[in-house]
């Protein structure tokens, strides 16, 4: 069964050059989601900019700018912008768990008020033009305050629910409440995705077992640690030379374009010491070369070190 599958939004992670490349080398998502984009009436931005600022992206991935934002005039400015320069879907961040965003009353924070989620919603959707899709936690401190909001959206005309079953203090620590996900799950009439821990083509026919009819699933660190996961659910398979082949050819096209937007070598070993953390998980010995990797300040090193990577190291079976 093929599945739908969308790329989660990893702020400082997916940009553009990193959905276009997964797209030319891996494929396999339906759709992809920005990183979210500040919203507010307070800082409006013009067609013109935002057409230049997304010109980039590869005409044939379909992608769904994510908003953050707690005002409905916020929203609606840059939602109805997207739309008139071709984007169709929108989505609404309620799940981002980052003090600095909780604080502002924004995406998960927002969480503990379902009466301003409704507020939100219903002064959104009168005048919205593309659909409307919202990504969720279960809460900001406790997973039951998701339980008042899943009323407040079945009443609303909205394209799809993406829930993440983790409250916003467990960021991502810990495993994903699949068991509590299970509960709520029946009690959507709008569309549901699940996201949250996905690495491996078992671990969607897993789900699917529990969730015959769900929409569809969003993939993030899954498609670091294990590129070939839209692949693998969708049929495809490759030999381990292939594999390889693949993982070196999205490695080096990141690194080669950080390195000439970086402005110095510093800024880009932290970089891609934060892209090794994910990649390390792909191979067998991962977590003794990453402490290695970490500890490299010489980019002459750094770079001999991951050509030792990819020539001693086997990747993973996921």
């Amino acid at each position: 069964m093929s599945r739908f599958l969308q790329l989660a939004p990893m702020q400082a992670m997916t940009d553009i050059f990193f959905m276009n490349t997964y797209h030319e080398i891996f494929g396999g998502f339906d759709e992809m989601m920005t990183p979210y984009i500040l919203a507010s009436s307070k800082s409006p931005i013009k067609q013109g900019r935002l057409k230049k600022n997304f010109s980039q992206i590869n005409k044939n991935i379909t992608l769904v700018p994510q908003l953050l934002s707690n005002e409905p005039e916020g929203f609606l400015h840059y939602a109805n912008l997207f739309y008139e320069i071709g984007f169709k879907k929108v989505n609404l961040n309620l799940g981002c768990p980052f003090p600095f965003v909780t604080k502002k009353i924004r995406g998960a924070g927002l969480l503990p008020f379902p009466d301003k989620i409704e507020y939100l919603i219903k002064n959104i959707l009168p005048e919205l033009k593309p659909e409307l899709s919202i990504k969720i936690r279960l809460g900001l401190y406790d997973k039951n305050e998701i339980i008042p909001i899943i009323d407040i959206l079945n009443r609303y005309n909205i394209n799809e629910v993406i829930i993440h079953p983790r409250t916003a203090v467990q960021k991502y620590e810990g495993k994903a409440d699949i068991e509590f996900f299970r509960k709520i799950y029946s009690k959507f009439s709008v569309p549901v995705i699940y996201n949250g821990d996905i690495v491996s083509k078992k671990d969607v026919e897993r789900l699917d077992s529990y969730f015959p009819d769900i929409k569809g699933y969003m993939i993030g660190r899954g498609a670091f640690v294990n590129p070939f996961i839209t692949n693998e659910i969708k049929g495809s398979s490759f030999h381990e030379s292939e594999k390889t082949e693949k993982y070196k050819q999205l490695y080096f096209a990141l690194y080669d374009h950080y390195k000439q937007k970086t402005l110095n070598h510093r800024g880009l070993l932290d970089r891609m010491k934060e892209l090794w953390w994910y990649f390390s998980q792909s191979f067998e010995t991962g977590d003794k070369f990453y402490s290695e990797l970490r500890r490299i300040n010489n980019i002459t090193e750094f770079e001999s070190k991951v050509d030792e990577i990819f020539i001693s190291n086997k990747l993973k079976k996921f």
